[in-house]
């Protein structure tokens, strides 16, 4: 023992050596617990588990550490079949005394060592209890049939004993309960449910069980051996044991007597064997389609519980099935996201663009979701500036084909209108259009832009007209960009014979214009200047 004070070990004086408190009181504790242990192991010896259990409980009331104490305990439940309490008396002294030479390690190792015999186990404390729940239901016939695969399978198994022979009573098979009984008590022969079972048995069917008739057999045993039933005196030297029934009989007598056994004998059969046996082959016939009616019912309802849990597993499989598919797409789209980056990051933006496309963004979460938004955004800005800048330039260069590619482009990769040049792209399109004759989609951009810049409105809405089919020449002239680049236009090669269109030279001095990104010089007309 150690000290409630200091935990220092305790010697043989009656005073802690650690902090000199005194301990005679702990001391007296210790040898009540002790005193507690050696009772229970006695009762233990003898396979009075019950009365062992109680004895061992009171033990570690007073000390808690008492080791031994706590694993014999453990020993009791595992033989009464309570596994579960076993392992948690076996557990709790490994810890408090994590020495190896703890017998504790050893039951626990033979138990974890021992799969089958640990799945044989907990298989039947699930059908036990499975049983219980029967019986709150009122399924006594599957109950007592998993009660008796439970017994099958743990035989040591009290309580699932004591409650099969419960059931059996019910039913009036007092015979099979008191088979079930003897069983019960041949593991715990003082446990007080048993006995009170098999004492309600015997006073209900006037019959003792074997525990009583081994015991009145002893007392007969005993009476023979004192002489109960004889005659016994003594001649001489000589002891004479004779019945008290002898007498003696003549011949004529004893044939007598046998003819009237005979005869009798055969009344006896006439009037009352024959009637029994009759009767006892009505009943056993009885019992028989009575017990074939009883199976029938409970494979009826063996094939019911069968046919919901089949269903069960059918749904949880199709669960488990869309479950996989949905982490599957999950991680399809993990991967595309990535891909998508990869291509960002290698410069291939068109690439990247139609991988992002592709992605459903409603599979991200956290940190996800945050990156394909900040991708998502990064990829359609870059886009934008390549098909903005290549758009402006092929516009500069009198390429409205090529111009109104790039600018559609790079109004597509906007379509909210956030970058800054979105302006500047819907304008030089819907000119690109104009100057190609396409008044279709020219009226198309240049409505746009009156719908979502109505400030600007008054620069576009002259140039509005009615559709009219495209030729291949331009007649009405074509539209440049102005001297700062924010819309204006200017109107160049009018029909006057000029078809030369050719910009006079300009010194420095006439730079209206720089593109900020092909660093390209215009005049306030939009030519390009040397």
């Amino acid at each position: 023992m150690r000290c409630i004070y200091c935990g220092s070990p305790l010697a043989a004086i009656d005073y802690c050596p650690g902090c000199g408190a005194d301990v005679t009181l702990l001391k007296r504790i210790g040898r009540i617990s002790n005193l507690l242990y050696n009772r229970g192991l006695e009762k233990a010896q003898v396979r009075d588990l019950s009365g062992a259990i109680g004895c061992l409980q009171q033990s570690l009331k007073f000390n808690k550490e008492n080791i031994q104490a706590r694993n014999l305990l453990g020993l009791c439940y595992y033989e009464t079949g309570e596994v579960v309490s076993a392992l948690c008396e076996w557990v709790i002294s490994k810890n408090m005394d994590p020495d190896p030479e703890n017998r504790a390690d050893y039951y626990i190792s033979q138990l974890q060592n021992n799969k089958n015999q640990l799945d044989a186990i907990n298989l039947s404390i699930r059908k036990y209890n499975q049983s219980i729940e029967y019986c709150r239901q009122d399924n006594e016939d599957m109950a007592i049939m998993q009660l008796k695969k439970v017994v099958a399978q743990n035989p040591k198994l009290v309580k699932a004993q004591q409650l099969l022979a419960l059931l059996y009573m019910k039913h009036q098979e007092y015979e099979r309960a008191r088979k079930v009984l003897r069983k019960a008590a041949a593991i715990d022969n003082t446990n007080t449910t048993t006995l009170r079972f098999l004492t309600e048995i015997e006073e209900i069917t006037g019959k003792t069980s074997a525990l009583g008739y081994r015991r009145r057999k002893r007392e007969r045993d005993d009476e023979d051996k004192s002489g109960g039933g004889t005659l016994r005196y003594i001649s001489g030297n000589e002891t004479i044991i004779q019945p008290t029934t002898f007498r003696d009989s003549s011949t004529v007598a004893t044939f007598i007597n046998i003819g009237l056994g005979i005869l009798l004998g055969g009344a006896i059969i006439w009037f009352m064997a024959v009637p029994a046996m009759r009767q006892s082959i009505q009943e056993e016939a009885n019992r028989k389609v009575t017990d074939a009616n009883l199976q029938l019912a409970s494979g009826n309802a063996q094939l019911q519980d069968l046919q919901g849990q089949i269903e069960g597993y059918e749904k949880d499989v199709q669960e488990a099935q869309q479950e996989r598919d949905d982490a599957l797409a999950k991680a399809e789209s993990y991967d595309t996201l990535l891909g998508a980056a990869s291509l960002y990051v290698n410069g291939e933006q068109t690439a990247a663009v139609d991988a992002i496309g592709k992605i459903d963004p409603s599979r991200f979460e956290g940190n996800a979701k945050t990156l394909y938004e900040n991708l998502s955004g990064a990829v359609n800005l870059a886009m934008f500036d390549q098909y903005y800048t290549a758009g402006t330039t092929a516009y500069v260069a009198n390429d409205y084909v090529t111009a109104a590619e790039q600018l559609k482009a790079a109004v597509e990769a906007d379509p909210d209108g956030t970058n800054t040049n979105y302006y500047n792209a819907l304008y030089y399109l819907a000119f690109a259009y104009f100057n190609q004759n396409d008044t279709a989609n020219a009226n198309k951009y240049f409505n746009e832009i009156i719908e979502k810049y109505p400030a600007q409105a008054s620069q576009v809405q002259a140039y509005i007209r009615e559709e009219t089919p495209q030729t291949e020449a331009v007649s009405q002239g074509e539209v440049s960009m102005d001297s700062d680049g924010t819309g204006g236009i200017v109107v160049i090669g009018q029909d006057s014979g000029d078809t030369s269109n050719t910009a006079p030279t300009y010194d420095p001095a006439d730079v209206a214009w720089t593109d900020p990104y092909t660093g390209l010089h215009y005049d306030m007309y939009g030519n390009l200047l040397g």
